[in-house]
């Protein structure tokens, strides 16, 4: 199955919106910023939502994150 730009765009936005407030709720922590410590952030923030949606983009940003995209 194919999606177009339009379709995979709105997706993106929302998982580059997870990653950022990630690193914002890192920074006002104090705690250093790096993939591993924003991975692990969100690892934490997948296996505490129940919600399918929101694990699927948090996954994806985990993704994301892990392959340097």
């Amino acid at each position: 199955m194919r999606y177009s730009e339009q379709e995979i765009k709105p997706i993106w936005d929302e998982v580059a919106r997870l990653i950022g407030d990630s690193v914002m709720q890192l920074r006002h922590r104090g705690e250093v910023l790096s993939v591993e410590t924003l991975a692990s952030y969100l690892a934490k923030k997948l296996a505490a939502n129940d919600d399918v949606e929101q694990r699927i983009l948090i996954g994806a940003a985990i993704n994301m994150l892990k392959n340097g995209k």
